[in-house]
This record gives C-alpha cells, structure tokens and sequence, in this order.
C-alpha cells in the first residue's frame, strides 16, 4: 500500500509540472509572475489542509522552523524553474528538479542515517539516472545561465527531500502531524512570496502579471490541491520508508509521469532516447520494490 501511495504521488507531481508549465504560458516568467503564483498558492494550501485538518492545528517550534526551511528551498526552486520552463522542455526542468530530490536524500540517508546500503537499489539510482540524462541528451547547447540554474535546483530540491525527511523522523523535540506541516507550508509560502511579489509587481513590464483572471486562478487553486496531496504522500511514506527507497522510487515514477505528459499535452517530441529512458526508469523503479 506504501507504493500505491509513492505512485500515486508521482503522478500527481507531474501533473502538478504541467500545470507550472501551463501557467507560465498564460502569464509570463517574470518574477512578479513567479512570486504571485506562489503566494496564492501557499495560501490555497493552508486553506485547504487548514479544511482537511478538521479546522483546527497544533504548534510546534520545530517543526514550524522546519517547514519554513522546506518551503523556502521549495520557492526558490519554483522561481528558477519558471525560467526554466520558458527555455526548455518540462523534461529539462524534471532532470535536475527530481535527480536531486533523489540522490541527496540517498547519499545523506548512508551517511547520516545508517540506511543499509544495498547493491541492487544502487544499480536501480544509476538506471534512473541515466535514463533522465538519456530524456535530455540535445543537440542545441545550454547556456551556463541554464546550467546554474539547474544546478541550483539540484541542490534546493535535494535540500527540501533531507529536511522532509528528518522533520518524519524527529524524535526529541514536539512535531505536528503531516497534514498540519503541509498547512503550515502553506503559511510560509503566502507570506514569503507574497512579500516579494509586493516587491517585485510594481517593476514588472507584463501587463499579463498585474490581474488574477479566472484561468489563472483555477490553475492555481488545482496546484495546491495536487502538489499539497503529493507532498503529503510523500510525508506519510518518509515516515516509514527510509529515504535510499522513497525518493528514488518517486523520482522514477514522475520522471515517467511527466515524459508522457509533456508529449501528450505540449507536443514534446517522443525520441528514441527519451523511450529508452522511459524503460530504464521503470526498470530502475521496479528495483526498488
């Protein structure tokens, strides 16, 4: 059942790209543009899990601290990925977003958490691996501003998987359950972005940025609801997965998720590397069963 859920969970993460994607076209990647959807986006999260929640929500120093830190690494991360997106595909920005999702936790998860190493799932991240830099092999040249990006969404999002993965498991100090840590998220994402769109709205040039239309507001609304329900799938199976399974596992499973829906829904070209990297990562994937 803890797989159903990680799948479950990867699919709702692709999803949640292609909405990313969708509301780039729509309004633009300027920061303001950026800032705003995530502010309305922390704040449809909290309202919704704030409902989910019974209406009501526990407090905890600790992990209130922790969620500011995830959510912080998750803005910036959703900022960059906004200029991402304008120039790549949504199987560029998955790459490096996802690979590092994976391979920090997994590293930090031998090192710092006396996680068992085992050959096999190892094997299974190098498949994994390969098949994303299969999904991305080009012929065009990135750009070093492309290739810092990246490498900064590597890094952020490796940085949110390891303190998910450590608020899970805390054992000396109080947490909240997993619902009221997505909704305090949520919080800190409304306040944080919305600070800087506040900054940021009256510098941008698109006329775009500066009104809500309805479109943008159900595309909004839809990513809270999707990406708040992945992200607290995920923190239902940190607690009991160790962290060298669950975010490899959910890795392969959106990698996939996401291929198809790029060719589906953006008309993105289906190469022969991009299937041969849909097989290795299932193979990589099902290795970790």
């Amino acid at each position: 059942m803890q797989y159903v859920i990680l799948v479950i969970s990867a699919v709702l993460l692709a999803v949640d790209f292609s909405l990313n994607k969708i509301y780039q076209r729509l309004k633009g990647t300027s920061p303001a543009a950026g800032f705003g959807f995530n502010s309305l986006l922390g704040l449809f999260t909290a309202i919704m899990f704030f409902g989910v929640n019974g209406f009501k929500t526990d407090f905890s120093i600790y992990s209130f601290i922790m969620a500011a830190l995830v959510n912080l690494f998750m803005l910036c991360y959703n900022i960059i990925g906004f200029k991402l997106l304008k120039s790549g595909t949504m199987a560029m920005y998955t790459l490096f977003l996802m690979s590092g999702g994976m391979t920090v936790p997994y590293i930090f998860g031998l090192l710092f958490l006396d996680e068992p190493f085992s050959l096999l799932r190892t094997t299974a991240l190098v498949l994994i691996l390969i098949s994303i830099v299969l999904s991305n092999i080009r012929t065009a040249k990135v750009n070093s501003k492309q290739i810092t990006m990246c490498i900064a969404v590597f890094v952020l999002n490796g940085f949110v998987s390891v303190f998910s993965k450590l608020h899970q498991i805390e054992l000396n100090f109080d947490t909240i359950n997993v619902i009221e840590f997505v909704l305090a998220g949520g919080i800190f994402k409304f306040t944080f972005a919305g600070i800087l769109y506040l900054f940021t709205r009256k510098h941008t040039q698109e006329k775009a940025d500066k009104k809500l239309s309805i479109m943008s507001l159900v595309i909004i609304i839809t990513s809270a609801a999707v990406g708040g329900f992945s992200y607290l799938m995920q923190l239902w199976g940190a607690t009991s997965l160790p962290a060298t399974v669950l975010y490899p596992f959910v890795t392969g499973g959106s990698i996939v998720a996401a291929s198809i829906a790029g060719v589906i829904f953006f008309k993105e070209r289906l190469s022969k590397n991009l299937i041969v990297s849909i097989v290795l990562c299932v193979a990589g994937t099902i290795m970790f069963l």
